[in-house]
């Protein structure tokens, strides 16, 4: 659009005139672009389009707490055993490659009533995927999870790995009928940092209501080990752990 007017600009006006305006226009671009490229890496921009951060509060004060990339035999029936402990119920989003591997993970988190939605077909940048290769990886990932747990997917959930987004893939899932689902509070597992540490990280920052994004790490068990501190840290605030229900 700049060039555009630039062009038209010509037609009028004397090239003294031209130079501060190409500045000023390339200088606008630049900014636009760079805008637009921050966006796509930030978490909850939405480019126009539904996104989740938050979980509905009706009742009892609730979070929502979300495993990203599994599953793997390393860390899911680990993860599994204490939420259970602990009563609470989780989001998982699988990675449909790994599903495929692991069939009997993926049907054991659905029949513990945890919530699934999909993380692609092989954790692909979906930012760099033509709309069309993002339909055909989402359906092949969501005919996988569905034949593997025997029940259809809950709300069509699903999150692009990284959470990179762009206006054209929020279209994209918004038009096959997806709910895309970010997060409020990142808990930064990927970071090298202690248990002890990722615990305060999230009990220091929850609220009712968020959406706390960790990941399931193959030989790292710093998320392993601080869950059962946040779980117990929720207990004690009154604060249910649960699964997405955006009824």
């Amino acid at each position: 659009m700049a060039g555009a007017g630039l062009a038209v600009a010509s037609l009028t006006l004397p090239a003294s005139a031209l130079l501060p305006l190409a500045v000023t226009g390339g200088a606008t671009v630049t900014a636009g672009l760079s805008a637009y490229f921050v966006s796509t890496f930030y978490a909850r921009s939405s480019f126009g389009y539904p996104l989740v951060t938050h979980i509905p509060q009706t009742g009892t004060p609730s979070v929502a707490l979300t495993f990203d990339d599994g599953p793997h035999p390393e860390t899911t029936p680990a993860l599994l055993d204490i939420l259970a402990q602990a009563n609470a119920q989780a989001t998982f989003f699988l990675v449909g490659a790994r599903v495929r591997a692991y069939p009997d993970l993926a049907k054991r988190i659905s029949d513990a009533g945890h919530t699934i939605g999909v993380h692609g077909l092989n954790h692909r940048t979906m930012v760099l995927q033509s709309p069309r290769e993002v339909a055909r990886d989402l359906s092949e990932a969501e005919r996988i999870l569905e034949d593997t747990t025997g029940k259809p997917l809950s709300s069509r959930l699903t999150r692009p790995p990284y959470g990179f987004k762009t206006w054209t893939l929020c279209c994209t899932l918004h038009r096959l009928g997806y709910t895309t689902v970010s997060w409020s509070l990142d808990g930064r597992d990927y970071d090298r940092q202690t248990p002890d540490a990722l615990a305060s990280r999230i009990t220091s920052r929850i609220q009712p209501g968020d959406i706390v994004l960790l990941h399931e790490r193959p030989g790292d068990n710093t998320t392993l080990c601080a869950l059962p501190a946040i779980l117990a840290y929720l207990h004690e605030r009154g604060l249910a752990c649960v699964g997405f229900n955006l009824e």
